[in-house]
């Protein structure tokens, strides 16, 4: 009950720090929207991609009714060519007419138009029912014969990736933030130190692991469910499609985890506020970086063997590894004993530490 109660007053000290919610709420909002908001990446959902391989009347007839509701971009060469177009969200979609499109149609029979896109919603079904209704016309004036529109069948839509960039940007983004973030926690139980308060906390009677393990509980919740509404409205505000709730709330409470357990390490060995500040920053963006790199190492080849390993010691990229490739075990693992280990280096007995 002790350790209960002292964790609310810690959490209740903690909230009154407008800094808290500077580096876990406003910032990652302010950052997440030049990286995944609107003006990002000069998306437009009212934007369609045509690669129009038959060049025939029909295809013509098709591309004009759909320029009534869209704007339509020409395409040249391979789908491959424009699959940065549908990644980067330029394009919402990207309908291609083979080569025989017109002369299937003049047979009697039903084309089939392949769709690319990266999520599915109101603008390509819509886009969808102007194709198949102008097939539907074009096969009514070829047979003549009042073909049904039920007979038609319905476009094919091969879907060419399920891309969740965003959900992981905005992940990274929110745990490197709350990770900056512990330079603020770190240099709040510094202050402590110096100004007496958990020396004074000693003589209330309280075990070291008491007072201890409130400081650093009430760090642990503070960074969890700040970063947890974070992440929220960051898929509200950003409308962010193709995201695992489950796995973006499990990588931030891991985040918090090691967390924590750089805070223990840097307020235990770093007894300057400023330096014990400065290097949970420093660690900070050395993981975010190697976390980034370890995440598209698979880009590129040629890749010298020591940047491997050493995006292996970053967090950052064990929690690319649950966002972007869904394995939750060995990542909960690794990040459980990274923490460990800084749990390890950094104990040490609060009786000692005040007299330091």
């Amino acid at each position: 009950m002790r350790l209960i109660r002292l964790t609310i007053i810690n959490l209740r000290r903690t909230l009154k720090n407008p800094s808290v919610f500077l580096m876990t709420l406003l910032l990652p909002i302010i950052v997440l929207f030049g990286v995944v908001g609107p003006s990002s990446s000069g998306s437009s959902l009212g934007k369609i991609g045509i690669l129009d391989k038959s060049s025939s009347k029909y295809s013509k007839e098709i591309i004009d009714s759909l320029s009534e509701q869209y704007e339509i971009e020409n395409l040249e060469g391979n789908i491959e060519d424009s699959y940065d177009n549908l990644r980067d969200k330029k394009i919402a979609v990207i309908y291609v007419f083979d080569e025989n499109f017109d002369t299937i149609i003049d047979s009697g029979n039903v084309p089939k138009v392949m769709s690319y896109s990266v999520e599915s919603g109101m603008g390509s079904i819509i886009a969808e029912n102007i194709i198949t209704d102008n097939i539907n016309k074009s096969l009514e004036e070829n047979i003549n014969t009042g073909l049904s529109t039920n007979s038609v069948e319905a476009v094919i839509v091969d879907k060419y990736e399920n891309n969740n960039a965003d959900f992981y940007m905005t992940v990274l983004m929110i745990c490197y933030f709350m990770m900056i973030g512990g330079s603020i926690l770190t240099d709040d139980i510094i202050r402590l130190k110096s100004q007496k308060v958990l020396k004074r906390t000693i003589a209330t009677g309280n075990s070291d692991k008491t007072i201890l393990g409130s400081l650093y509980l009430s760090s642990y919740i503070i960074q969890s469910i700040m970063s947890v509404i974070t992440l929220f409205l960051a898929i509200k505000i950003f409308n962010i499609e193709n995201y695992n709730l489950g796995q973006g709330i499990l990588s931030i409470t891991l985040c918090s985890l090691i967390t924590t357990s750089i805070i223990i390490v840097a307020t235990r060995w770093l007894k300057n506020q400023t330096i014990a500040s400065l290097a949970v920053v420093i660690f900070g963006l050395l993981s975010f970086g190697l976390g980034i790199l370890g995440n598209v190492l698979n880009e590129f080849t040629n890749v010298p063997q020591v940047i491997v390993y050493l995006s292996i010691i970053s967090p950052f990229s064990w929690i690319g590894k649950i966002v972007n490739e869904g394995q939750i075990l060995v990542p909960i693992i690794v990040i459980v004993l990274m923490s460990a280990v800084f749990f390890t280096a950094g104990s040490f007995r609060l009786r000692d530490y005040v007299k330091e």
